[in-house]
């Protein structure tokens, strides 16, 4: 199949979609297979479009995705964690041409994070000399210090946590209503909020956190600005909390610095992504989140967090 820039294609496997981005030079050939929902997918497809490069982004009904485990087609050698997301990469530049499939959001990000680098891609790590800080690059978030890097991977795995905690409830038809909502927001939410401002502010005293428009993405950056776009979207008033002189500024830096990038807006626009369902359930779709917003939403949300 040849891909274009930004189309859309359809694939011979029944109804299921393929989206190519715009193309940047690679030696890979990335292949992403997920639902036609948002959930899940959300980091991975903010990593891919902001790097540029030429992928493919398969969508597989959820219809025949019954049928398919029905028939025995979901299988480890298919699908390495038995569900989706799945990516499968092949290395063009190697002889054997043998292909890499990989499950799981968490990893697939870590994966993505190193192979889509620019060549001598860096990130900056501050140090303390003396009275005066100084900013060092090291290669990659895989050479930075240990105690950075985990760090760096708990604040990952706290967005996706979150997210998946939250997708969960979806299934209820009143969880966006009081007082499932309500919970959602002081127990759930402004915790998650809380506790990632304060990890975001203890990593920046060892690395930049806010990635500045020339930065190549990382893992954190593409799980963070998922969590806080899915929060402002069950919470819009949430917003302010995410401004200069709000409660949780440095995650509003992060967030708006991610979103605003030229490709990621750009991919999100040709693709109507803000359009798509977060979950697989009726009540999880756009329309149903901006529905429940409308009528419960109220800037009392940041009053005595």
């Amino acid at each position: 199949m040849m891909l274009g820039q930004g189309r859309h294609y359809f694939s011979t496997l029944g109804s299921s979609s393929v989206i190519a981005s715009m193309s940047t030079s690679t030696p890979y050939h990335i292949h992403i297979t997920y639902f036609p929902i948002r959930a899940r997918c959300e980091p991975v497809l903010l990593l891919l479009a902001d790097s540029g490069m030429q992928f493919e982004y398969e969508e597989i009904p959820l219809v025949k995705w019954g049928r398919m485990k029905k028939t025995g087609k979901v299988t480890p050698a298919m699908f390495p964690s038995g569900g989706v997301p799945v990516l499968r990469v092949t290395d063009k530049s190697s002889k054997q041409r043998s292909e890499f499939l990989l499950g799981e959001t968490s990893a697939i990000l870590s994966y993505l994070e190193e192979i889509l680098a620019p060549p001598g891609a860096t990130v900056c790590l501050r140090m303390n000399c003396a009275s005066t800080e100084a900013l060092i690059s090291r290669q990659l978030n895989k050479d930075l210090p240990l105690q950075t890097r985990v760090r760096t991977q708990m604040i990952k795995e706290g967005a996706l946590f979150f997210t998946n905690r939250v997708w969960q409830l979806s299934v209820e038809k009143d969880w966006l209503a009081p007082p499932s909502r309500d919970k959602i927001w002081k127990a759930i939410t402004v915790r998650y909020l809380r506790n990632t401002e304060s990890a975001l502010g203890e990593l920046q005293k060892e690395m930049k956190v806010v990635p500045e428009e020339t930065d190549p993405l990382t893992a954190l950056h593409a799980a963070v600005t998922a969590a806080i776009t899915f929060i402002t979207q069950l919470f819009p008033s949430a917003k302010r909390g995410l401004m200069p002189g709000g409660d949780f500024p440095l995650c509003g830096q992060l967030w708006m610095s991610v979103m605003t990038r030229p490709k990621v807006i750009a991919y999100w626009e040709e693709h109507t992504i803000a359009e798509k369902a977060w979950t697989i359930v009726e009540y999880g779709t756009a329309e149903w989140i901006a529905k429940e917003a409308a009528k419960y939403d109220s800037p009392s949300l940041l009053v005595k967090l």
